[in-house]
């Protein structure tokens, strides 16, 4: 649509025809006949249109309204931070808990140290040298601790008692038994009543007088009748097929030295014992059967070698 001699101030002068104020022959002698037309129409259309006063009333409420649920919710935010904040205090809470029930207590020995742990549900526990057990404060509500080492437990009898190891996990009620736990050695004995080991996706139920051992791959058992306890709790390492790696890492941390050897002799497998109160006479208890010979270097390492 195209205007013709309008003046620059058009918008103004068409508002005023639209009003009223201007009439039509006025707007028609400044505009072509088609624009005048389309002006006739475009106003005949605007004259259907119906512009309502406002309702101050109406729009003074919804106004109101509007305050009223911005309100409303103020209280909804706090509930949700009430919420936040005692679910907050709540894993505050378990998560105290849960470190006062789990990872309360350890106990530790050193080279050529013992010690034994009394527990709260009456049982005992002797740690070999260089060993750790971790225990909860309240143990009698639950009977479960973690061991890496080697230890003799005598346990009360009572709900189920757990040993849990890097390798697997011993269970038992009322026992006695030894549990030894290094890196991926792990080696249970019962001296009495039944233990039940659950390690390599296996479960097995040992009896007084058993013993089993998983090494790598192997899952080993025997029977050893006659005794009543570890022989480690009165001064002497005992051993049964053994692989020659436990063995000196038992030595190593009875007599607080370093032992090296070839990779090879690793899996030679050692029965017999060495005491613990003469470096000399032990270490020859190992090497004169397995036919090793015993070099000693400047700064006191030991080498062994065929």
């Amino acid at each position: 649509m195209k205007m013709n001699n309008l003046p620059d101030s058009s918008e103004y002068f068409l508002s005023q025809w639209i009003e009223g104020k201007v009439t039509d022959a006025e707007l028609k002698a400044k505009v072509t006949a088609s624009d005048y037309e389309a002006y006739l129409k475009l106003r005949e259309s605007l004259g259907t249109l119906e512009f309502a006063e406002p309702d101050m009333e109406r729009q003074y409420r919804a106004i109101k309204h509007k305050k009223a649920a911005s309100l409303d919710r103020r209280p909804v935010k706090q509930i949700r931070l009430y919420r936040m904040i005692s679910v907050a205090a709540t894993l505050l809470l378990l998560l105290g808990g849960y470190q006062f029930f789990v990872f309360s207590n350890q106990k530790k020995t050193d080279y050529r140290q013992t010690a034994e742990v009394a527990l709260a549900d009456g049982s005992t526990i002797v740690l070999n040298h260089r060993s750790s057990v971790s225990y909860p404060n309240w143990f009698t509500l639950r009977r479960k601790l973690e061991l890496d080492g080697e230890a003799f437990f005598k346990v009360s009898k009572g709900k189920i008692f757990t040993v849990e190891t890097t390798l697997g996990s011993v269970t038992v009620v009322g026992t006695q038994f030894n549990v030894v736990a290094r890196n991926n050695y792990l080696e249970v004995a019962c001296y009495e009543g039944k233990v039940c080991v659950a390690a390599k996706n296996q479960n097995v139920l040992l009896t007084k007088g058993q013993s089993i051992r998983f090494y790598k791959n192997q899952i080993e058992q025997w029977e050893q009748s006659g005794t009543v306890a570890p022989s480690w709790l009165h001064g002497e390492s005992t051993f049964k097929n053994t692989p020659l790696e436990l063995v000196m890492q038992q030595f190593e941390n009875e007599y607080n030295c370093r032992v090296t050897y070839p990779e090879s002799l690793k899996d030679v497998r050692f029965t017999g014992s060495f005491i613990h109160r003469d470096i000399n006479t032990a270490l020859q208890s190992i090497c004169t059967p397995l036919q090793m010979q015993i070099d000693q270097t400047a700064d006191g390492k030991i080498v062994l070698s065929k």
